[in-house]
């Protein structure tokens, strides 16, 4: 075989193998997922932003990052997302972006995905009170997310610890201030930060 042509199939056998490989390492394990519906964003202080990973495990491949929040019109927002599962205390989300709270811009995406997240890296607005202890609107009320005095609702609440979602539903442990912390699982969930969501 002539050398220039044997040298061009070479590069043709490499570069084929190279793409393989980073679509092969790219694929994104989404077997075992709980299927939901959710929005929110990233709570991770790490400047560098939050891992998305191909798995969700925390050695699985980085295929991406959710960048730390960034000003917009006088304040500073932190990058939303949909949540479409979870599995194993990860999320499973798509659609990162940083939504347009008065900019003028529209919103900015970011990644596409799919990919993973530490769920407890994840922060997002309930909008109704009852925290239930399995998810769905018949399971048992552990607690009604109000303040006192009855003049803050869920919207206040403090998000401790998020553990997985279902369905319209997300675990988390969470509590009024005064109040002893609760964990059960939640809804009436989106990620609006500047105001309650419809």
């Amino acid at each position: 075989m002539n050398r220039k042509i044997r040298f061009a199939v070479l590069g043709i056998g490499v570069a084929w193998c190279l793409s393989t490989a980073a679509a092969v390492a790219a694929t994104v394990d989404t077997s075992g997922v709980t299927a939901c519906a959710l929005s929110g964003w990233s709570n991770d202080p790490d400047p560098s932003g939050l891992n998305i990973r191909a798995a969700p495990r925390a050695d699985a491949e980085i295929i991406g990052h959710v960048p730390p929040a960034e000003a917009q019109a006088g304040d500073r927002y932190a990058a939303e997302f949909r949540i479409t599962g979870s599995r194993n205390g990860w999320f499973l989300v798509s659609r990162v972006k940083f939504a347009d709270y008065g900019s003028g811009k529209g919103d900015r995406i970011l990644f596409g995905g799919p990919g993973w997240v530490f769920a407890d890296k994840v922060r997002f607005v309930i909008n109704r009170a009852e925290v239930r202890a399995a998810p769905a609107e018949s399971a048992q009320l552990l607690a009604t997310l109000r303040t006192t005095d009855g003049g803050g609702g869920p919207d206040s609440a403090t998000i401790d610890h998020v553990f997985g979602c279902s369905g319209a539903f997300a675990e988390a442990a969470v509590h009024m201030e005064g109040q002893r912390q609760v964990r059960g699982w939640v809804t009436g969930i989106c990620s609006n930060q500047v105001t309650t969501c419809p």
